[in-house]
């Protein structure tokens, strides 16, 4: 039985020389969006965490990125409008170029609301609708796309917050 100190150089011999973890730039988020004639509601991020994973993917795909953070957002609606979708954009992950990201798939999830109830029977909803994840050539970052949905009867709501994960796939 092998000593609980012992090194897995003996069993592993090449995995003492790889080096995993990339150093990767971090750019700022832009204010905006522009998609076509519509300015989307862009945001910036904060507390991102990112895990790398040396992996053997498709096509020479060799580092897994798991991104999580919380993407500060200001999306409300009041006494006297019934629902509101927007869609909030933010870049997440490392600095990639085009021949380097292979594919990304996000995750999000409202994490802080508040709401004021202004009579009864009260109801609301607030809803992720979707969620895209996918490289963006102007800043060769993963762009995240959050589409959110609130919708309320007698209830005045704010969601300040969302949480996101992702995944990408690169060839580092």
């Amino acid at each position: 039985m092998r000593a609980r100190n012992q090194s897995l150089e003996s069993d592993f011999p090449r995995a003492a020389h790889r080096k995993i973890d990339t150093s990767f730039a971090v750019a700022d988020t832009a204010t905006q969006f522009l998609r076509g004639d519509e300015a989307t509601p862009a945001t910036n991020t904060s507390g991102e965490q990112v895990i790398e994973a040396a992996v053997s993917g498709p096509d020479g795909a060799n580092r897994l990125f798991t991104c999580t953070g919380v993407a500060e957002v200001q999306l409300s609606l009041g006494r006297h409008q019934d629902q509101i979708t927007e869609t909030w954009t933010f870049f997440v992950g490392p600095a990639l170029s085009r021949g380097q990201f292979y594919r990304a798939i996000g995750y999000a999830q409202v994490s802080f609301q508040t709401m004021d109830i202004l009579g009864a029977p009260a109801g609301f909803t607030v809803q992720v609708v979707s969620t895209e994840a996918d490289w963006d050539d102007e800043s060769e970052r993963v762009e995240m796309r959050v589409e959110v949905l609130l919708d309320s009867s007698l209830v005045s709501l704010n969601v300040n917050q969302l949480r996101y994960w992702v995944t990408i796939l690169a060839k580092v």
